[in-house]
């Protein structure tokens, strides 16, 4: 989850922004592709460990080519039109031969996209890591370990654009939980930080920022699309209103916020902002994770709404305490730029509420909510 900044206002005003939901449906459609170079073994390795993970849905058609690193020449269409490659070798077994021949071929002029895996207990050890490759570039893998899963994705995710996340998710189920975890931490963040903005005035009353009345639409239609790109980077079909409906009692939002709500509602005593806008983080936090785990799972417990709420509110005290003492601080730095984003928000706060109407109540317009989906804890 990102540190939280008080001052990163491009966050909170790009968030509040994106409104285009086909937008974010072609974004998971990007045709994206990863060849992974490499030894047997460790062929093996990436192809199990980025297929391995949450996998509700039919896997669509595959977007990781793996080829033998001693023929890596005969694919030079295939290498030179990815989006990213991966080059993956044993610790234990050095290339030699054509294998090393290739391996230095790739390795002399690396692409942007390009990292290196290197899969053994102790990989630093024995096997070559080219002075073109930086510690950056370079993933030193435990293939057995417990966090072996997550080295893998923080690599792959770390090489590709940012555009192309939710694609390579959407395709590759061992990307999806760390995926997941930080799309979940930036939009509670984000929400936290335009909850924190909206009540500044009672922490330094010359910003005066007009922004109040719009604050339950821009942070439920930050929720909305959140839950919308979780669906799809798990592998649900892209009907954003079918998900919609079918997600909002599964979360059972109104339960779950006035639990955060209580939990935290004596924080910090003096202080009305913090628990604004630590109930701001919490409740979407928790939307996050509860979504996350339905659309991997399609069951979400009472057990697990329960832990999902006190993990929620935890972090809430947290972040909405750091938040809040860096506003204190720098409020007075901040403050013009506080003036020029309440503008923006101002101007756009009609545009979201026209646009985006179908993001906020869409089971409203449906004309009652739907009864429990078959598996949640309301259903069962």
């Amino acid at each position: 989850m990102p540190k939280p900044q008080w001052g990163d206002f491009g966050a909170i005003w790009k968030t509040v922004r994106e409104v285009d939901v086909n937008a974010i449906r072609c974004e998971s459609e990007y045709g994206i592709g990863i060849v992974c170079v490499g030894q047997p073994a460790a062929l093996w390795w990436v192809d199990h460990l980025l297929h391995e993970g949450p996998n509700r849905y039919p896997l669509g058609a595959g977007r990781l080519a793996l080829v033998p690193l001693d023929t890596a020449g005969d694919h030079a269409n295939l290498l030179r039109t990815a989006d990213l490659v991966v080059l993956a070798l044993d610790a234990a077994m050095p290339p030699e031969g054509a294998e090393l021949a290739e391996f230095e071929r790739l390795s002399a002029a690396p692409r942007s996209g390009q990292i290196l895996l290197l899969f053994g207990e102790d990989s630093g050890a024995q096997a070559p890591r080219p002075a073109s490759f930086d510690r950056g570039a370079t993933t030193l893998v435990d293939p057995r370990s417990p966090g072996a899963i997550a080295a893998v994705a923080a690599a792959v995710l770390g090489a590709l654009p940012a555009e192309a996340h939710l694609a390579a998710a959407r395709r590759l189920p061992g990307l999806r939980p760390l995926f997941a975890a930080r799309l979940t931490g930036e939009v509670a963040t984000s929400n936290a930080a335009f909850a924190l903005a909206s009540g500044v005035p009672s922490l330094v009353p010359f910003l005066g920022l007009p922004i109040s009345a719009a604050d339950t639409v821009v942070l439920t239609k930050n929720q909305a699309l959140m839950v919308y790109r979780l669906a799809l980077a798990c592998g649900a079909p892209p009907d954003f209103r079918r998900r919609m409906m079918e997600i909002t009692p599964v979360i059972g939002g109104a339960v779950m916020w006035r639990q955060i709500a209580g939990t935290l509602a004596g924080l910090v005593p003096g202080y009305g902002i913090v628990p604004k806008t630590a109930v701001a983080f919490g409740g979407t936090y928790a939307v996050g994770l509860a979504a996350t785990r339905w659309y991997e799972t399609g069951l979400l417990t009472e057990a697990e709404r329960k832990r999902i709420t006190a993990e929620a509110s935890a972090k809430a005290r947290d972040v909405a305490t750091v938040m809040a003492a860096q506003a204190r601080t720098a409020g007075g730095r901040v403050g013009a730029q506080a003036q020029r984003a309440a503008q923006g928000v101002r101007a756009g706060a009609g545009r979201v509420i026209g646009r985006d109407r179908d993001a906020i109540d869409v089971a409203g317009e449906a004309g009652e909510a739907p009864p429990p989906p078959a598996g949640s804890a309301d259903g069962a």
